[in-house]
């Protein structure tokens, strides 16, 4: 798991994050980009029981889910975060359409980009989303 900190000096309260990711490269490359964003702070796994913990133990702005799990099915995943945590903002963020109807339940879907640039503004994105 990886976590990073909006910075001390920031006065807003940061967007906090959950990404659940089963790609640890793409996790890495989004905890980078958080530790430079003071808006943001960024809370990453790789597998979904984790990610449940995570959720029980303190308050999440959004959860992001990727396409593959290592633990539960990402629709059964999504469907408990929505039920559970309907406060909270969900959004999958996805390179392909899903085979099940788990698209019900998330409140935006974002396109993974290939182009660094746009891999860089999707923290934004999901900032925006809170406001």
């Amino acid at each position: 798991m990886n976590q990073t900190s909006a910075s001390e000096q920031s006065t807003a309260d940061p967007t906090t994050v959950l990404y659940v990711d089963d790609d640890q490269l793409l996790l890495d490359l989004q905890a980078d980009i958080a530790d430079e964003r003071e808006a943001v702070e960024l809370v990453t796994t790789p597998n979904t029981d984790r990610a449940m913990t995570l959720l029980t133990d303190r308050e999440f702005d959004c959860v992001v889910v990727g396409r593959r799990r290592t633990a539960s099915s990402v629709g059964n995943f999504a469907r408990t975060v929505n039920t559970k945590y309907t406060d909270t903002t969900l959004v999958r963020y996805t390179w392909e359409p899903w085979p099940d109807d788990a698209d019900e339940v998330f409140d935006a879907v974002l396109e993974k980009q290939i182009r660094a640039a746009e891999t860089v503004q999707f923290l934004d994105r999901v900032r925006w989303l809170d406001d």
